[in-house]
């Protein structure tokens, strides 16, 4: 059983508002210089990479997963799945870090990948219930997300993160979820590490309601 199999929902497909979802890429129509100009204008802000926004235009999941998925190496784009903290980033969840992080389902060969220093690229068992698809970029579901957060993350990093997930209800991933899927794992690498994790959130979760009490 693969870490999002724990009464997930079945894959789901979130579809952009627009043929682009409203994201302008570097030569489409503008050029990379024209967006930096038109930035500095203050006409549009930039997403990620060679993507950008019209300035005003709520920025979105749709958006931050386009703008990552167009950041991706051209041969790898429809092989991977943003995951980890650049998922964490795709929900609003986390700033968006320096390389973009993206999984490679175990049945693909890494070696056949090439390497590619722009992006981070982890070899994993992904299940159907692991990804969701948003405007056709696969990305991480909000459990799988915040378990590898919890497993992988810097520890600085997974306490504020796993609290972020948790946090938005459209994600439906609350942190009790969250210790249930990882409790009913026997064997899982990690697995004290992001239990010990958890139980940090929790306790920062109970002193900030009892503050606001």
């Amino acid at each position: 059983m693969t870490m999002g199999e724990q009464r997930q929902q079945p894959s789901t497909t979130i579809t952009a508002p627009g043929s682009q979802g409203g994201v302008l890429y570097a030569g489409r129509p503008f050029s990379l210089a024209e967006l930096q100009a038109m930035a500095i204008d203050g006409l549009v802000v930039n997403i990620y990479g060679p993507a950008y926004v019209s300035t005003g235009e709520p920025v979105t999941s749709v958006h931050r997963a386009l703008a990552a998925h167009a950041a991706l190496p051209q041969p790898i784009r429809h092989k991977v799945v943003l995951g980890r903290l650049t998922a964490a980033w795709v929900y609003g969840c986390s700033p968006p870090g320096n390389k973009i992080t993206v999984l490679l389902d175990h049945r693909y060969r890494a070696t056949s990948q090439g390497r590619h220093r722009s992006i981070h690229l982890h070899e994993v068992a992904l299940g159907p219930l692991d990804t969701l698809n948003i405007s056709g970029v696969r990305i991480t579901s909000p459990l799988r997300t915040a378990l590898d957060i919890a497993v992988y993350a810097r520890d600085e990093d997974a306490v504020r993160v796993l609290l972020a997930l948790s946090s938005d209800p459209r994600l439906k991933c609350p942190l009790g979820y969250i210790r249930q899927a990882l409790q009913i794992r026997e064997r899982m690498p990690g697995k004290n590490v992001a239990l010990r994790r958890l139980a940090a959130a929790l306790d920062l979760r109970k002193q900030q309601a009892g503050g606001n009490a």
